[in-house]
């Protein structure tokens, strides 16, 4: 298999997978960089170059969507009637689809991956917030294998290439519906060969509810506190308490779905938070950059299921109604 801009973070990760895999893999890019350089030590061949010379003995050819249709490798492959990969329709039925788009994309990723989808595909949502895998169980069915990954990180994008990892955490994964299967559990293994820290779940729900405990206060107190990093919060008496209360919501919101978190563990989001420093979550980036806030996957859908049975939450639906107000104005 051959990787066209291999530097790229999605393009690298998905190599170093195939490579674990047993495939033989290789690639090339413009320029050497981390992502290629962790590629290498993983045994894949990298090219540095695109040159016609470069497709050796590839039999299938992966391209990154920054590649123009003039490239020469991408040209040469397309004469020799190489396939080439570069959209749902052209890669067809798979056995695995993995969503890693903003929960705020669901409608149109449900069309994007749908010509990837048959009665035997299994898909992973590697998405914040609750109503994801509901979401593909709607449009795809309830019977299939659906698992929810939750990225237990503290990362950032800084350039299209460039991921800084403060906190690299792990990945926990369950299953919708039910304990994990013997084709989850085979995914997550596969995960966890390539390198990713992994945890599983027996209950899905659960792991979405406590992930909520630090992503409901962090991520929309950034934003409403007036664009601030996660140390003014930790530092400020009022959002710190303000942060505490919406921990405690979210605790009652799980208890009412049968979900029990400890007081330690809200406890934990605290010290865990301050060793992260001049934090910007991932909602206060996107908020600053003018794109879309999942505030509705994060912060709306436990406000109603936790109303829906009975839970007073006034401070998770101030938060709510006030991220609606500036999201909506800009």
């Amino acid at each position: 298999i051959h990787f066209i801009g291999i530097g790229g973070i999605g393009m690298s990760g998905l190599a170093q997978i195939m490579k674990t895999m047993g495939f033989k893999v290789q690639g090339s890019d413009v320029n050497k960089n981390k992502n290629t350089d962790n590629c290498k030590k993983s045994g894949i061949k990298i090219l540095i170059g695109h040159n016609k010379k470069n497709i050796n003995k590839a039999t299938i050819v992966v391209k990154s969507s920054a590649i123009k249709p003039n490239n020469v490798e991408l040209v040469e492959f397309k004469k020799k009637n190489i396939p080439i990969y570069e959209d749902t329709p052209s890669i067809g039925v798979c056995d695995w689809v993995i969503i890693a788009t903003k929960a705020n994309a669901n409608d149109q990723v449900i069309k994007l991956v749908r010509p990837l989808v048959d009665e035997n595909t299994s898909i992973l949502t590697l998405q914040n917030g609750m109503g994801n895998v509901e979401n593909i169980a709607r449009a795809f069915g309830e019977e299939r294998v659906i698992l929810g990954g939750l990225c237990f990180t503290c990362i950032n994008r800084t350039t299209p290439n460039t991921i800084e990892s403060i906190l690299p955490g792990y990945v926990q994964f369950g299953q919708y519906g039910s304990i994990p299967s013997n084709k989850a559990v085979s995914l997550v293994d596969i995960f966890e060969q390539s390198g990713v820290k992994v945890s599983r779940a027996e209950s899905l729900p659960e792991v979405l509810w406590r992930k909520l405990c630090w992503n409901v206060p962090f991520n929309g107190l950034s934003i409403v506190g007036g664009g601030i990093t996660t140390d003014q919060i930790l530092t400020d008496q009022h959002l710190r308490k303000r942060a505490g209360q919406l921990m405690n919501e979210i605790q009652a919101g799980a208890k009412s779905q049968g979900i029990i978190i400890e007081d330690r563990f809200l406890d934990k989001q605290f010290y865990l938070t301050e060793p992260m420093g001049a934090y910007k979550p991932s909602s206060l980036i996107d908020y600053l950059a003018g794109k879309p806030v999942e505030v509705e996957a994060i912060f709306g859908e436990a406000l109603r299921r936790g109303q829906e049975k009975g839970v007073e939450m006034p401070e998770l639906c101030n938060l709510y109604n006030e991220l609606i107000e500036l999201t909506s104005i800009r």
